[in-house]
């Protein structure tokens, strides 16, 4: 009999209770168990913040985790090699069908003179302030500055008069609605999220997305299992619990609506690894010890 240590970061969802997405994860952890059969157990441990999230399954005190795209990136190169691998993506329903990839996006008011595929966009957000979300998020900082070099042709931090991190996808979009700061930075889904807070339920005709990003992973299944064998045990588990009902009930309840698990090998973010040197961010400008 194997038992595996299940990691999790606190903010793997958003507007979830922390004891929902606790019970929750421990719901999937059940069915996972279920899944590898034999007598192997799954072990939820407490949420930790990212940096501290990686410092564990890299010290051998985890074996799975749930980890954000870039946990996952900074992780896997303090490791090297394969000793650490993603396994299995989160499916989500992105532009009404279910999927792997996902994506960014920039947005405005819908008061504002800047439009998407605006031929002067470039010159018309010199000087403007821009709330990202943290640092070490894919979709609240790292691809959106990247789209806004790429497609934009600006540069993420000098072209504004004025650069926040305010604290994550919900934090920025509502700066955003009442005119804190000028653009605001999410995943695809942050403009609804928002309408469906108390307060805010006019934010889809409020705010306007002004950029989009080309298409980024969802987030991993990072296993800590050196045998071949063993790890293919497990990823085949995690597919196949994510497939059952209550297995999906639990996925959505704690994963931000996902609709289950895919197999995926341990390159599948070397996007973001090619982001960041584009960049020239290391993880230590990006992952701030909580």
């Amino acid at each position: 009999m194997t038992t595996y240590r299940l990691s999790y970061y606190p903010w793997i969802t958003q507007h979830r209770t922390p004891a929902d997405v606790q019970r929750n994860v421990e719901n999937f952890a059940a069915e996972l168990a279920r899944a590898l059969g034999g007598g192997d157990a799954v072990t939820v441990l407490p949420p930790l913040e990212v940096d501290k999230q990686i410092d564990q399954i890299l010290a051998g005190e985890s074996e799975l985790a749930l980890m954000n795209p870039l946990g996952y990136v900074f992780a896997r190169r303090r490791a090297g090699g394969d000793a650490l691998s993603s396994i299995a993506i989160a499916l989500r329903i992105i532009d009404g069908e279910v999927g792997d990839k996902y994506f960014a996006q920039l947005y405005v008011r819908n008061t504002s003179a800047l439009r998407k595929d605006d031929p002067q966009l470039a010159e018309k957000l010199r000087g403007r302030s821009i709330g990202y979300g943290v640092p070490y998020s894919t979709s609240n900082f790292l691809v959106n500055a990247y789209a806004l070099k790429k497609k934009v042709k600006v540069h993420p931090f000098t072209h504004f008069a004025r650069v926040e991190f305010l604290g994550g996808h919900d934090i920025a979009a509502k700066a955003v609605y009442e005119g804190r700061v000028d653009i605001g930075a999410g995943h695809d889904g942050v403009i609804i999220d928002l309408s469906n807070q108390y307060g805010f339920g006019d934010a889809r005709e409020k705010l306007v997305q002004l950029v989009r990003s080309d298409p980024i992973p969802s987030d991993p299944v990072v296993a800590r299992i050196a045998d071949d064998a063993e790890r293919k045990k497990v990823q085949d588990a995690l597919v196949k619990a994510g497939s059952t009902a209550g297995g999906r009930a639990a996925l959505e309840g704690f994963w931000g609506m996902a609709q289950g698990l895919k197999a995926i090998g341990p390159q599948e973010y070397d996007l973001l690894n090619k982001i960041m040197n584009e960049l020239s961010l290391e993880e230590r400008d990006l992952l701030r010890p909580s």
